[in-house]
């Protein structure tokens, strides 16, 4: 393929066009292509490449894979602007209402696979690499802003920036959105810029509502052996301050490296673990890890009872 690339560009040549970007990104990729073979997840994303592009793309004009998720691309003129926003904005919807099933039938996928993915919609005039009748690339900033506002749709749902149109939309579609005003970095980190976003999927995380500067972190640890967690089904973890955002709070258990049942000394093995809760005690926040799901991971993983353990909450801080 990179040899009938390199052949193309030399006629290739640039022209620009109004279009439609839109950034599909799978939910939760990264950890399901670690749990499963690396076949199975080249049948899962193969699937879902070829059902967006024969179910809901149809008419786009360029298809770019990013690892996990896919950019598309959809001319528009002045003409039929109306129809194809609408359209797209319809065919969009009903991938977050279809995605959970793309591979309930299928035969060979009989592992569980992410139920969610997340939208980030642009429009506006780009430049394009064509050579003959074959395009080669797209660039232009409303690819970065698909991009950016991609990444706000979390855990799910669809974001697009407020010069995309919200009034080119049917009544019905419209109140499935609300506005927002967000910071993006590298695009707007001093001054902030209207998005709207599916009130029924995305939350947009509260750091995204602060300009872009240096974020503090805060780092506190604690340390204690599989004896003393085990004792305990849940520990209650004060932090020294209130969180800028509860859901960037991440808790790292760094653990003896345990290799044939032996400890080996001065090197640590370092995960995050997700079975925790955010609280708030009287006012003041807390973590409540569950000690009885983290000693039984570590027992699995041959720790032993006198071993020391480091607990450590990372969050951004007030």
């Amino acid at each position: 393929m990179h040899r009938q690339f390199r052949k193309l560009l030399e006629k290739a040549v640039g022209s620009s066009e109004f279009v439609i970007a839109i950034n599909v990104d799978i939910r939760g990729f990264s950890s399901f292509s670690k749990t499963v073979e690396s076949t199975e997840v080249a049948v899962f994303i193969k699937r879902v490449y070829m059902k967006l592009i024969d179910n809901y793309f149809a008419t786009a004009s360029f298809f770019k894979p990013t690892g996990d998720g896919l950019l598309v691309i959809i001319p528009y003129t002045e003409e039929n602007l109306s129809q194809v926003v609408t359209n797209t904005m319809e065919n969009c919807l009903q991938i977050l209402t279809d995605f959970g099933n793309f591979c309930a039938k299928d035969p060979m996928i009989n592992f569980q696979v992410p139920q969610n993915v997340g939208i980030g919609i642009s429009r506006g005039s780009v430049c394009y690499l064509i050579s003959g009748k074959r395009i080669l690339d797209y660039s232009g900033s409303v690819l970065n802003i698909a991009s950016r506002l991609m990444d706000f749709a979390r855990p799910s749902g669809i974001v697009f920036d407020a010069n995309f149109g919200i009034d080119l939309l049917p009544d019905e579609i419209k109140k499935l959105f609300t506005k927002d005003s967000v910071y993006i970095k590298g695009m707007a980190e001093r001054e902030p810029v209207d998005i709207y976003y599916t009130k029924d999927y995305a939350r947009i995380s509260p750091l995204a509502k602060h300009p872009i500067v240096e974020t503090k972190w805060k780092n506190v640890r604690d340390r204690k052996t599989l004896s003393q967690i085990k004792d305990s089904s849940t520990f209650l973890f004060y932090l020294p301050s209130r969180p800028i955002d509860p859901q960037q709070i991440r808790v790292k258990v760094h653990y003896p490296k345990v290799i044939k049942g032996e400890l080996k000394k001065g090197i640590h093995t370092i995960i995050e673990f997700k079975n925790f809760e955010y609280l708030l005690d009287a006012g003041k926040p807390l973590v409540k890890i569950r000690f009885a799901a983290l000693a039984k991971y570590l027992e699995g993983e041959g720790i032993r009872d006198s071993w020391k353990v480091d607990i450590e909450i990372i969050y951004p801080e007030k």
